[in-house]
């Protein structure tokens, strides 16, 4: 055999050994997808306990008490659903703890639920982005989401967008087979829609965000996902479907039934309960609330936390995306991403109020988006290689390419823990906690500015601060009942005539128009004691006045 008839044979063997381990893949998909979930739960469980409570999350705590004590209308800006698997999640924990002396804190325990829903996000999102087009871009982006440093972020804190991101994904799943099923797949069809219903009930006793519902809606109305029968009619949803959806709903959050809910929830949306308003981004304090709209927070908001905290290498491949998906339009699966990510990214950019954590519903469109980028991207290299002269390689340089956008990202979030809200790409490599300090710092530090005042404040000294809930439930931890919290944005409250001696915790994040003045203030006239430094970054600061 000559020497050209070797390398011909070697060539066919290698490329009949990777064709044969690609179909192993696909054959093991499942597995690849738990190997994902139980990186995801790996990367979002590490260090859970080093960074304290936030103000929102001490709420929860606080909500979780009432329902101990029956009182279901607690923290009632917020559907049930999440304060009641943090019951469930405290109520294991205080059990372990017991019998088994484990060292469960209060902390873990609190954020594990969504820890927990965070990582299984990997399936429905699979799932979908499958249905949509094929079930390599759906495993891409399961991989993304759960190596994703913004998912990760979002996924640490205990509020209620990971569970309605987890559920949507599953309602609008469901509700997508339903309608690719044929008028004759009876069965099938109704299987689907109790499930899309049971989905979308529990994503709104997850959050108030029903225009996801709408959304959904909205794309079926205007794309036709199968290509109907000569002669089969036009499927509509069946009336059931939204009875299952309120059904639910109100099984899984009884406390909309009650008249204080209703009384709270106006008063909540109307603004009367704002105690304090303004969000520092960069130098410049912004109006933050909805009434502001359009002229709250800049515009730009949501586009510099992409541009800026999303790494390069997944930002490359959004862009891609972008351009395939628009070029594709007309395609149920691009439909879907380019009218999700759309409808997204314009009206939240437009309303007055903005946080970093509204982003977790948008990066599963973000994540497919770029899963399509991803995948055409080693599309084109493995056709360039093949041309070239190169088959035998190219699929593993195209399956390499690929991993690479995966692996480089989740490299980032694995250097991030635990302070994953830090992170920003190399675009503002210096800029972390700058452009959104509230939600970077996410009250990380606070807990420390906290102990610290309990080891060292004197008998019933006043302590100043932004964060009631959080301060009442560390004293408590403490045993130090006998401080004296008061708001430093309380009108009634001032620097210059606070009692002697007065601790203050300021924290950039937490600057407001009612108390930007004061702040400076106590910068200018008190000492200086204590603050916590995270990554380079002040996170926390400790002033006294004394006697």
């Amino acid at each position: 055999m000559s020497s050209i008839e070797r390398k011909a044979q070697r060539r066919a063997s290698e490329r009949q050994a990777f064709g044969a381990l690609i179909a192993m893949f696909e054959r093991h998909m499942i597995w690849v997808l738990v190997v994902f979930v139980i990186i995801g739960f790996g990367l979002r469980a590490r260090g859970l306990s080093e960074v304290g409570l936030a103000e929102d999350e001490a709420r929860k705590v606080e909500a979780v008490r009432a329902y101990r004590a029956g009182e279901i209308a607690a923290n009632a800006e917020h559907p049930m659903l999440m304060k009641t698997l943090i019951y469930v999640s405290t109520l294991i924990a205080e059990t372990l703890r017991t019998r088994l002396g484990a060292e469960i804190s209060d902390e873990a325990a609190v954020r594990f639920p969504n820890v927990l829903f965070g990582s299984l996000t990997a399936i429905p999102l699979f799932l979908l982005a499958a249905a949509l087009f094929d079930r390599r871009i759906g495993l891409i982006a399961a991989a993304l989401w759960s190596t994703g440093v913004n998912a990760i972020t979002y996924n640490r804190i205990a509020k209620e967008d990971t569970l309605l991101v987890f559920f949507m994904l599953l309602a609008f799943y469901f509700y997508l087979r339903a309608k690719q099923a044929s008028s004759s797949e009876t069965r099938r069809k109704r299987r689907c829609y109790v499930l899309s219903g049971v989905a979308f009930g529990l994503m709104l006793a997850s959050k108030y965000f029903p225009h996801y519902f709408g959304l959904n809606m909205l794309y079926h109305h205007l794309v036709r996902v199968r290509q109907r029968a000569p002669g089969e009619p036009r499927g509509h949803t069946p009336a059931f479907f939204y009875l299952i959806t309120a059904a639910i709903f109100l099984l899984a959050n009884p406390a909309a039934l009650l008249p204080q809910t209703w009384h709270y929830l106006t008063s909540y949306t109307s603004e009367q309960l704002l105690r304090h308003h303004g969000y520092l981004m960069g130098d410049r304090l912004y109006p933050n609330q909805i009434s502001s709209t359009p002229f709250g927070t800049p515009p730009y908001f949501y586009l510099l936390f992409l541009a800026t905290k999303t790494p390069l290498l997944l930002l490359a491949a959004l862009v891609i995306g972008l351009a395939v998906i628009v070029r594709r339009w007309r395609v149920p699966g691009p439909a879907f991403l380019l009218m999700m990510f759309l409808l997204w990214i314009v009206p939240y950019s437009l309303v007055g109020a903005k946080w970093l954590r509204y982003t977790l519903s948008l990066m599963p469109f973000v994540y497919m988006i770029a899963a399509v980028g991803i995948a055409w991207l080693a599309v084109a290299v493995k056709r360039f290689f093949a041309q070239n002269g190169l088959k035998a390689v190219a699929p593993v340089v195209a399956v390499s390419l690929a991993g690479a956008f995966v692996a480089v990202p989740a490299h980032a979030a694995f250097v991030s823990c635990p302070h994953f809200g830090l992170y920003t790409n190399r675009l503002a490599a210096d800029r972390a906690g700058y452009h959104f300090p509230h939600d970077e710092f996410y009250d990380d530090g606070l807990r420390e500015a906290l102990l610290f005042v309990c080891a060292s404040a004197p008998q019933g000294a006043t302590v100043a601060h932004e964060t009631p809930s959080a301060t009442r439930y560390y004293f408590e931890r403490c045993g130090r009942l006998d401080l004296q919290p008061r708001p430093l944005s309380d009108p009634d409250f001032g620097p210059s005539s606070a009692p002697r001696p007065t601790f203050y915790i300021l924290q950039r994040g937490r600057t407001y128009f009612e108390n930007w003045a004061e702040m400076e203030q106590v910068r200018a006239s008190a000492q200086k004691v204590f603050e916590v430094v995270i990554k380079n970054k002040v996170a926390a600061e400790v002033y006294v006045h004394q006697d």
